[in-house]
């Protein structure tokens, strides 16, 4: 089957989603980091120079309003635009940027079991050795992407072991559905939803992350 498509109604949608984007209030946390990955993808299949301007303004403003004190896994997301920013620009200050975020990630970040990412969202120890399937994208494709980039084997091997782990603790294997989270003290899937975004989340840098490999 061959995909048909009107290429120019593709484009203006695609412009109204970053503008729209754009329009939103948003700041250095997974929703930002989300948001803006998707105008950085929409400026690497586009090539639309107007796109990396809007962000790099954008991400150049966050900054200038300072960063968190200390990294988070949702806070790790904004690495995706910057190594964007950073490839399309060879500006240095977002490879810093989005080095540090592989460093605690890869050193600070609060693990458990068998080395596993634990999920957190703020400096404090909020969700005791859970794994979230949000850190599937925050941060396991996020070290996959700044691995590949680096040429680090390390990196890449720490996020593909993510999603071994990832996999194990979150996917059911009755319908090959994923969990939202698992609770390693309790050793549980807490509510025990296969939530929607977790699937995303899974599905989607599961597929991505094949072609950075």
């Amino acid at each position: 089957m061959k995909l048909q498509y009107n290429r120019e109604q593709v484009t203006e949608a695609i412009d109204r989603i970053v503008d729209k984007t754009m329009q939103m209030d948003l700041v250095w946390d997974w929703p930002c980091g989300v948001a803006y990955y998707g105008v950085a993808q929409a400026y690497e299949k586009t090539g639309n120079e107007r796109y990396l301007a809007l962000l790099q303004e954008r991400v150049e403003l966050l900054i200038a309003l300072g960063l968190p004190q200390e990294w988070t896994v949702n806070t790790c997301a904004m690495g995706h635009c910057l190594l964007t920013l950073y490839q399309a620009t060879g500006q240095g200050q977002y490879r810093e940027l989005l080095l540090d975020k592989a460093s605690y990630l890869r050193s600070r970040a609060l693990r458990f079991g068998d080395g596993v990412l634990q999920h957190t969202v703020s400096a404090g120890n909020d969700f005791p050795e859970q794994a979230w399937a949000d850190t599937l994208f925050m941060a396991a494709f996020f070290l996959l992407r700044t691995g590949v980039m680096e040429k680090d084997e390390e990196m890449i091997g720490d996020a593909l072991h993510q999603w071994y782990w990832h996999i194990r603790y979150l996917q059911d294997e009755e319908t090959g559905l994923y969990f939202h989270g698992y609770d390693h003290i309790a050793d549980n899937h807490m509510s025990g939803i296969h939530w929607g975004r977790a699937n995303a989340w899974a599905a989607y840098t599961m597929e991505i992350g094949r072609a950075h490999v």
